[in-house]
């Protein structure tokens, strides 16, 4: 389709592209969570971030070999609705110049943290001066010329689009519409009036789509990754994917997928859900013979098979799924040493679970989450998982108490092996009236909080990039050079960390 394009006298562009900004076009060295890289305030060369954390996806004169799935699935929806190979592209963003032309009329762009809002970018910004390269990157990409020249529609959508959810910020960065909810279903209408030359709404909302009708992607995706449910329902005041209902995709179409990933040189599946272990439930706890019935098909197609999200309520109300995934993907082994998944601990209060995490929970109390913490941790251990986890600081009501409450469950689990990645509050989900919490709001418990997860992390990630470089073929320069730059910021850091775990704000002392 490409080449044969090319092949014409004069090539005047795809009508449609569809991509990223350019912290999305990357396959991380083969490990998602380097993608936290992101998040980063701008402080090493483009070139240093580039190699270390975001390297570039492959292209062809401009189309992205492996795409970002929210894009495949916009591809697909548009395909499916009667649009031809020859009208849509998904683009590199770093060569759309190569497939920008006259006949352009849109481009569709899926984003994360196009401001760098987020909770990780800014809990990093509040300590680091810099932009996020997040957001460097979406301005960079909204800001090219050619968009301009031809006069190119920008339509928005992505879980990062509440940043961009105000018409003067939309007219500074150009764009024209921005989607809020699920894509596929107000796809077709938006892109046909971009066609058309119509003009198009500030904003657009997209309903729930069944789980039948999730188009399935037409093309590769970045590390393999396939979409098994969507939603998750546990409701946490927070967050906005818990308050949307869970639909679980039927198996077939998710090995279909997997097959799309594989035909393409792409041997792996990272399996994504907001809850993995909760695959085919109706409810909130696992139902086992489910999952397994999906890892076994998906298994068949390829051994590298890893997971995004898993829930610690789920972990903890079914042990022995976790110890069977373990044996089926044979975790623990010279190949795998370990496995993991993204988990949220958020917060070790009673209080603040009751709070707002009543269905995050369940089936347990809220009063027993730090029960159900310590105990998922000890699965865990059993079945060789290396979780990342998340805390929050400064989630409505916190006191200096809650904070300490979360120290002491950290202590409680401080023998076993996890990434923590500390986050500051911020406003999303039915939370959406309160405030950013920032550096200037921290007590010292806050800062002692900080100090702990930061020497969690400078003793486990060492024992990670040997690890991770073993399982995903990961060159000895880029090893050495983030063992380095560990080395590098652990040094500099230090005197800070020991001023924090004194409870105090390092730039005042």
């Amino acid at each position: 389709m490409i080449e044969g394009l090319r092949s014409k006298e004069e090539f005047k562009g795809y009508p449609i592209i569809l991509t990223t900004d350019r912290t999305l076009a990357s396959e991380y060295n083969g490990s998602e969570f380097i993608g936290f890289g992101a998040t980063f305030p701008k402080i090493l060369p483009d070139f240093l971030y580039k190699s270390l954390f975001a390297p570039s996806v492959p292209h062809e004169k401009g189309a992205a070999k492996f795409g970002h799935c929210g894009s495949r699935k916009i591809e697909a929806a548009l395909l499916n609705d009667g649009f031809s190979e020859d009208d849509i592209v998904v683009g590199h963003p770093d060569h759309l110049d190569k497939l920008i032309g006259p006949k352009t009329e849109a481009l569709g762009i899926t984003t994360h943290d196009p401001l760098g809002l987020g909770p990780a970018s800014t809990t990093f910004s509040n300590f680091v001066e810099g932009e996020p390269y997040s957001s460097h990157y979406f301005k960079k990409l909204v800001e090219n010329p050619a968009l301009q020249k031809y006069d190119v529609d920008i339509i928005v959508g992505g879980p990062g689009t509440w940043q961009l959810d105000d018409k003067r910020i939309m007219e500074k960065y150009n764009v024209d519409t921005v989607v809020m909810g699920e894509g596929e279903s107000v796809a077709l209408e938006l892109f046909e009036k971009a066609m058309r030359g119509e003009n198009l709404p500030k904003k657009a909302r997209g309903d729930v789509v069944s789980a039948e009708d999730i188009p399935k992607i037409k093309g590769p995706t970045i590390n393999g990754l396939v979409e098994i449910s969507r939603g998750c329902g546990r409701g946490c005041s927070f967050c906005n994917p818990t308050l949307l209902n869970l639909r679980h995709r039927p198996i077939e179409d998710i090995v279909d997928e997997v097959k799309m990933n594989i035909q393409e040189d792409n041997a792996k599946a990272l399996l994504h859900a907001e809850d993995v272990l909760r695959y085919g439930s109706q409810d909130l706890t696992p139902e086992p013979e489910k999952l397994l019935k999906l890892l076994k098909q998906v298994k068949s197609q390829t051994d590298n098979i890893s997971f995004s999200h898993a829930a610690l309520a789920s972990v903890t109300s079914d042990p022995q799924l976790i110890e069977d995934i373990s044996e089926l993907l044979n975790i623990g082994s010279k190949e795998r040493p370990w496995f993991s998944a993204q988990v949220g601990l958020e917060t070790g209060s009673k209080d603040l679970a009751k709070k707002h995490l009543k269905g995050k929970a369940k089936p347990f109390d809220p009063e027993e989450w730090p029960s159900v913490v310590r105990r998922a941790f000890e699965i865990f251990d059993e079945n060789d998982w290396i979780p990342c986890i998340t805390v929050i600081m400064g989630l409505p009501g916190e006191t200096s108490d809650d904070v300490m409450d979360t120290m002491e469950l950290l202590d409680d689990i401080w023998d076993k092996d996890f990434l923590i990645v500390p986050l500051m509050f911020v406003p999303l989900g039915v939370s959406d009236d309160q405030d950013f919490f920032s550096r200037d709001d921290m007590e010292a418990e806050h800062w002692q909080l900080l100090a702990k997860c930061i020497r969690k992390d400078f003793e486990i990630v060492p024992k990670l990039i040997e690890d991770i470089s073993t399982m995903d073929s990961i060159s000895s320069f880029k090893r050495y050079g983030y063992h380095l730059l560990t080395k590098y910021m652990k040094r500099r850091l230090e005197p800070h960390i020991k001023t924090m775990e004194r409870g105090y704000d390092p730039s005042k002392q």
